[in-house]
This record gives structure tokens, sequence and C-alpha cells, in this order.
């Protein structure tokens, strides 16, 4: 059977929201301290790099433009961090939560494999000035991250 699209369905309404004030400023400085390079990984392409909050936007308002809550992560890691699948240790090396490890050695997937498996144990590239706070990594590893 063929579905029939002719007939007008609403695809689309308006909304008021929240615009986060000052996260266009917060992206520009934290990809600019860390060369527009994913601190994990060094991919340098900026479309796919995010401005990272080490401490959640939504729980810590007042660190929120803070440069010390950032990190520069492509998109992937990114979601990772924020959904607590990857942090980092005490001495700034990553570490993977049990859920993609559970899951790359189970399925074998290769994605996992390149994009976080191989990175574990890394360092953290840290810029040379507005490094990630300790305190704040401290926070993620234990009340974040999945391990």
């Amino acid at each position: 059977t063929r579905l029939d699209f002719s007939e007008k369905i609403k695809t689309e309404t308006e909304a008021i929201r929240k615009v986060r004030i000052g996260q266009n400023f917060f992206r520009k400085t934290i990809l600019a301290l860390y060369n527009y390079r994913c601190c994990i990984t060094g991919n340098p392409i900026p479309l796919l790099l995010t401005a990272s909050h080490i401490l959640p936007w939504s729980q810590f308002p007042e660190q929120r433009l803070n440069p010390h809550n950032g990190l520069c992560l492509a998109r992937t890691h990114d979601t990772a961090f924020d959904r607590g699948l990857i942090s980092f240790d005490e001495d700034l090396r990553l570490i993977i939560g049990h859920e993609i490890e559970k899951k790359a050695q189970d399925q074998g997937s290769e994605t996992l494999e390149l994009n976080f498996i191989n990175y574990r144990g890394k360092t953290l590239n840290v810029p040379d000035r507005f490094s990630p706070d300790l305190d704040f990594l401290n926070y993620h590893r234990y009340h974040i991250f999945h391990g």
C-alpha cells in the first residue's frame, strides 16, 4: 500500500523557549583555548567540536561561562561525557564506563574500539591557560560517570 501524504499534516508549531546567553562566547573561548582540537582525539574540524561543560549547565549556573568548566570535545565524545559514559581520572586519563566496555566486548564494535577503547588511558590534552578544574572533573567522575 502506498501512503498518501497529500493531506495537510501539521509539522511545525511556534514555541517560546529559553536561549542560553553567553553560550557562543563560551564555545569560542573553549575551542580557541584547545586550538580547535578535541582534547581526546585531536579532531581538528570545528563543525564537529563542542564546548562541553564539565559541571552541567542546568545544575551549576555560576559556572556556566567559566573556562575552567569547559572541554573541547568531538560531538560523539561530548555526548558520551554528558551522559556519563566516559570521564577522566585524577591524572586526567580517559576512563571508559561499563556500558561502552560491555558493548565493545560483547559485540566487537569497531566504532566503539576506534572512538573510545583505543583512547582508554590517554591523557587529556589541556590548554596552556584555563586548564579544566580538577574538582569539577572529580564531581563529574563521582556524580555523573557510570563506571
